[in-house]
């Protein structure tokens, strides 16, 4: 019996223009090793790694006949993942899976195919030899004819409550280790499942996913993990940690520090605006010692409206003190920023380009680096932002939100295509004015110097202003 994972592409063609690093699809992974240790014959196709263009996708699959087909879907990638079910042209049997599924099931069941398809949303890795192989020991949540849908939360005989026992093959990822942005090679980790806030942009936040919580291995499997990787790639020089949020409060920036000064290795992971309220300066200091090299951080915003809308921090100044911190002790950042918000005003717009500028000054007063990556804001299934637009446009607000177009203009004035689409424009000024936010917030990545006490060679925001 063949079974075959994919890690569903993002655009339809071959683009020979995107060239952001991919990362290994460690959830895939971890199904696929489940599968292997039970026996199976299983692949793991990384369509986003490889860069397969949906037509050879299908093509692929349909010539080799696997029995069943195990995929992943986004918000971002619905209609190609639908595609490419409504494409397959032999009998075989549809696992479907991500984050995304708790709101998109219902759609799911509509797609023209007439084999079976199963959407598992939540853990997928203790279910799915039972769903291969049978009896199941859970019933579907809904069913209808060969359409199922099951929830693995915590009530769910096939919950992973330890996630610290999970085994992890890593011959099934094709782009692992890496050259990362600062030269090193570079391998990954996931230590947690779940977030604790509740963003009303994210499909992750804690309000959608109360049923299944968050876990965190424990810190001897994650040592235990970094020197797995150490003894496979000797000459590792760099951990990446792709939790949703690693550093998510002071206790864990306590336990990064305890785990990484076991190993000369640097670091990189994702951490929250508040996470370094109230935390000293001396425990800032060693995280850096620990090898803490950089830190993702989703800002989104400077205007506190838009902060309170989203479920951030409404306090600006909060923002520059707790990241200045870490900038000021050697630790770079790269921000997350969003354009577009429903609502949001050109005012809103020039502070959250003004915070942006004010952080790239800190990082070239001190030697580090602040780098931004900009998006324009794309409303996904099942957010709070999603049924507040739904409530107030019906479904025309979402005339772009599956679009898997890539938006060729914005993509070539900031150099970045990943996820640049035509989402449509929630906010209150043009489309052209907020990809002109979206490319002057790009741009400060090129900044290298620090002008004179407030004299910057910028006349953007009085040139916006009147927009």
């Amino acid at each position: 019996m063949k079974i075959i994972i994919i890690n569903s592409p993002l655009f339809r063609d071959k683009n020979s223009r995107y060239d952001e690093d991919s990362l290994p699809p460690i959830g895939l992974g971890l199904i696929a090793t489940s599968l292997k240790e039970n026996g199976f014959n299983v692949e793991l196709l990384d369509a986003v790694a490889l860069k397969i263009p949906l037509n050879e996708l299908i093509e692929k699959v349909n010539n080799e006949k696997p029995e069943f087909i195990c995929s992943n879907v986004f918000t971002t990638n619905l209609e190609l993942v639908k595609e490419f079910v409504e494409s397959i042209n032999y009998k075989t049997h549809f696992v479907i899976g991500g984050l995304s599924t708790g709101s998109l099931w219902e759609e799911i069941f509509k797609w023209k195919n007439e084999n079976q398809i199963d959407i598992v949303h939540g853990d997928g890795e203790l279910i799915i030899a039972d769903i291969v192989l049978g009896p199941l020991k859970q019933s579907a949540s809904n069913e209808d004819g060969n359409r199922r849908f099951f929830k693995i939360d915590n009530q769910s005989i096939y919950f992973v409550k330890d996630i610290s026992e999970e085994k992890l093959n890593r011959t099934f990822f094709v782009n692992e280790p890496i050259i990362n942005l600062f030269g090193q090679i570079e391998a990954n980790i996931v230590t947690s499942r779940g977030c604790i806030y509740n963003c009303a942009f994210c499909a992750a936040a804690s309000s959608l996913n109360k049923d299944f919580g968050t876990r965190e291995k424990n810190t001897s499997s994650i040592i235990y993990e970094i020197q797995h990787l150490l003894n496979s790639y000797p000459h590792l020089q760099s951990i990446r940690v792709l939790d949703d949020l690693f550093l998510k409060n002071a206790a864990i920036v306590n336990k990064a520090i305890e785990v990484f000064s076991n190993f000369k290795l640097q670091w990189r992971s994702m951490a929250h605006v508040q996470t370094f309220k109230g935390v000293d300066e001396s425990t800032i200091k060693s995280l850096k010692k620990s090898g803490c090299n950089e830190l993702f951080i989703g800002i989104e915003s400077g205007s506190p409206k838009i902060l309170k809308q989203i479920h951030k921090t409404q306090n600006v100044e909060v923002i520059k003190q707790n990241l200045s911190s870490l900038l000021r002790n050697g630790i770079n950042i790269k921000g997350y920023f969003i354009y577009g918000f429903p609502d949001e005003t050109v005012q809103d717009m020039e502070m959250t380009y003004s915070l942006a500028e004010y952080l790239k000054d800190v990082s070239v007063k001190y030697g580090s680096q602040f780098r931004t990556s900009v998006f324009q804001f794309r409303p996904y299934h099942g957010t709070e932002l999603y049924h507040r637009l739904e409530e107030q446009m019906g479904n025309k607000a979402f005339s772009h939100v599956s679009s898997v177009e890539p938006n060729d203009e914005l993509s070539e004035r900031v150099g970045r295509i990943q996820f640049n689409f035509h989402s449509g424009n929630y906010a209150q000024p043009t489309l052209k004015t907020v990809h002109d936010f979206i490319y002057e917030t790009t741009s400060l990545n090129s900044r290298v110097y620090l002008p004179p006490d407030g004299q910057h060679k910028n006349s953007f925001k009085s040139n916006t202003a009147v927009q």
